[in-house]
């Protein structure tokens, strides 16, 4: 039962329970903030980035800048990463997504030393660049393993999937992310190419929940031809219990029908999703954007959902494994779960095996 509100946001009109402006709103007018800078103001702000990176992982404002520009202007990051390095900084690794091949080559020399003490920093920071001289020292490091290793929970191949990039034994590469991306923002619920929330007939045989269609896209619109499904890809949950599985598994067709496939619940069944909620998941005017967004757009503190592009992953990098074909799956799309019901928390991770028509979706909170 939510609580009475005695005040309104002074923005949107919504109960909240403090005079201003409501969390929504204000994450808004950031990202507004963000987009409508000239190239000027980012050139300036970049400059004041380089300058207190010292103060980076304070997670303050020179963290919140660096990803509004790198999420709604993609900027590159190598003059800070320079910096960075300068200063002995490898936190976060997104510092590094541009780095010079100088740099590249000097996060290498030290990541080989054998008494390296921050060799998970350097993984992560090196996974983010991606080009054939990294997958080299990866796959490498992988089969002849230094003594650094021992105190990493996971090999050099799992750093890899933080990178956006899967190895196998014998060094073939293949991509975990689509580099067109998509958002969903409020509008007239018009556009008819993407839609969340859309309520189902059936319910959940663990819970007696109502399904719902988390995500619903046409494959036939030309700004999902990137995602090479030829028809209506629609994505079955249950919302109650998709939050307690590990990972839950959907077979789809291109003809719109999509069944989740059975799986053993090993949690109490109990359906805590009230009609109300059901409701105030469909009723949403979510609108897919006309145009593409930056791959980073996830990270410029906005909680929007994002279609193909890069996640900003709540928790670690995860990826599953395709149940048919056993190849690891690619990220098709993240749903902040507030964006559904307002006061939820965690994301909704959604991944794809196009050969398979397999979808895996698990969900990530802090």
């Amino acid at each position: 039962m939510k609580m009475k509100m005695s005040n309104q946001c002074e923005k949107c009109g919504e109960s909240i329970g403090f005079k201003g402006i409501c969390y929504r709103c204000r994450i808004k007018n950031q990202r507004e903030a963000y987009q409508a800078m000239n190239s000027e103001e980012v050139e300036k702000m970049i400059e004041s980035i380089i300058s207190n990176i010292e103060t980076i992982g304070e997670w303050d404002q020179v963290y919140q800048d660096f990803n509004g520009l790198l999420g709604y202007h993609d900027i590159n990051t190598a003059r800070i990463a320079q910096a960075a390095f300068d200063k002995g900084i490898f936190f976060p690794a997104k510092l590094y997504r541009d780095a010079s091949p100088e740099v590249r080559d000097q996060l290498l020399a030290r990541l080989f030393d054998p008494a390296c003490e921050v060799a998970g920093h350097l993984l992560l920071c090196l996974a983010l660049q991606d080009d054939e001289v990294i997958k080299e020292a990866f796959l490498r490091l992988e089969k002849n393993p230094l003594p650094w290793r021992n105190k990493l929970y996971v090999n050099p191949s799992v750093y890899a999937h933080h990178g956006g990039w899967h190895f196998d034994e014998q060094g073939n590469c293949n991509s975990l992310y689509f580099n067109r991306c998509y958002t969903m923002l409020p509008g007239d619920g018009v556009d008819q190419a993407a839609k969340a929330g859309q309520l189902l007939e059936q319910h959940c045989s663990h819970c007696g929940c109502q399904l719902i269609d988390v995500l619903r896209l046409d494959g036939l619109d030309e700004r999902f031809s990137f995602l090479a499904v030829d028809g209506v890809l629609a994505i079955p949950i249950c919302p109650n219990c998709i939050i307690y599985t590990e990972e839950t598994f959907v077979r789809y067709g291109e003809n719109g029908r999509s069944v989740i496939i059975p799986y053993e619940s090993s949690f109490e069944t109990k359906n805590y999703c009230s009609e109300a909620d059901l409701l105030e998941m469909s009723r949403n005017q979510l609108t897919l954007s006309d145009e593409p967004v930056p791959k980073y757009y996830a990270s410029g503190g906005d909680e929007v959902i994002t279609i193909g592009g890069w996640p900003d992953w709540v928790q670690d990098a995860q990826f599953a494994t395709c149940p048919d074909c056993s190849q690891t799956m690619k990220f098709l799309a993240a749903l902040p779960w507030n964006v559904l019901l307002d006061g939820s928390e965690g994301t909704l991770y959604i991944e794809i095996c196009t050969d398979c028509r397999t979808l895996c979706l698990f969900h990530q909170q802090t």
